[in-house]
């Protein structure tokens, strides 16, 4: 047992010795990174939102909304949620 014992230590002082002492590999040389081209400004940005605006022969009454019945909509949704505010600001809290 000895005998086994004694020619694994030496098996691993030579594997050592030949990995310790075996040929470097080269590291490479750094080198830096190449400068990136300028940026482009970002092309400006479209006046109106949204997509596809359909022309007065293409609106189908009751599913094509008019710009301007979308406006008073709103415009009356907010006055009316102004006039609940105001209501309940008015209001006694409980």
């Amino acid at each position: 047992m000895s005998m086994l014992l004694r020619s694994l230590l030496v098996l691993g002082m030579t594997s050592l010795l030949v990995v310790g002492c075996g040929e470097k590999e080269e590291v490479a040389p750094v080198e830096e990174a190449p400068v990136a081209a300028p940026v482009e400004a970002p092309a400006p940005a479209a006046p109106v939102s949204g997509g596809y605006e359909p022309s007065a022969d293409e609106r189908v009454p009751g599913i094509t909304l008019d710009p301007a019945q979308i406006a008073a909509e709103t415009e009356a949704a907010a006055a009316a949620a102004a006039g609940e505010v105001a209501k309940f600001a008015d209001s006694e809290p409980q």
